[in-house]
């Protein structure tokens, strides 16, 4: 095997760890990583709708 086949087989071995660890890699570490949003974002909601339009 030339230097050539070397390079090509431990670029395929190289790509299918990068896959399996991109797969692998959001589902061990979804829980600590959900994003919940920005609360300074949200719009204030009333609390009472209904007490207001009776004003």
């Amino acid at each position: 095997m030339s230097l050539t086949d070397y390079a090509g087989v431990a670029g395929l071995l190289a790509a299918a760890v990068l896959a399996f660890w991109m797969l692998r890699g959001p589902r061990a570490h979804a829980p600590a990583a959900r994003h919940r949003g920005n609360p300074a974002l949200r719009l204030p909601r009333p609390s009472h709708p209904e007490r207001a339009s009776r004003h």
